[in-house]
């Protein structure tokens, strides 16, 4: 199989460093014209400025995949956790969170890609699983490619490698 690599939407960053900066103006605006709200225009330049444009600017310039699949597993380079390999995989699906699609891997042993997690990520994979996800999901937001189509290939190629594990496309709750 021919690798599937599949980078961050550079427009999405666009936008996100358009919307950082109009913010930054924003309060630059409030702390001439309003002195009295002064505070509320720093906020806004210090989250805006201090944190968004730096961060947008340089998930724009990063140009390395985001996600890869091939014949050994998938490599989403935003968990930090390595290959994942097919016969892993035990099942997949689609769940969507306030508009943003991700993909639950089911994984035979998921400590195993856990074990080195920090207290942050240990917290919000509690959280994601609260959701109703699994501990290591695909967060496909900002991503060019179908969700649809990524998780079919997930799928069939787990059903290959795994032939006597379970394919699930919902949640079995759901």
């Amino acid at each position: 199989m021919k690798p599937i690599i599949i980078k961050s939407s550079i427009w999405r960053h666009v936008l996100l460093l358009i919307g950082s900066l109009a913010f930054v103006a924003v309060g630059i605006i409030i702390i001439l014209f309003s002195p009295d709200k002064h505070w509320v225009g720093w906020m806004s330049i210090l989250f805006f400025g201090v944190g968004g444009i730096p961060i947008f600017t340089w998930q724009l310039l990063d140009r390395r995949p985001r996600l890869i699949i091939n014949d050994e597993g998938i490599f989403d380079r935003t968990l930090r956790i390595g290959w994942i390999p097919w016969a892993e995989i035990e099942g997949a699906y689609k769940k969507s969170i306030a508009s943003q699609d991700f993909i639950c891997l089911k994984l035979k042993k998921p400590q195993k890609f856990l074990k080195n997690a920090s207290d942050l990520q240990k917290a919000l994979i509690a959280a994601n699983q609260q959701l109703g996800c699994e501990p290591i999901n695909l967060n496909l937001s900002g991503i060019h490619g179908q969700t649809d189509q990524i998780l079919e290939l997930i799928l069939k190629k787990s059903a290959i490698t795994y032939p006597n594990g379970p394919a699930c496309s919902e949640h079995p709750l759901w």
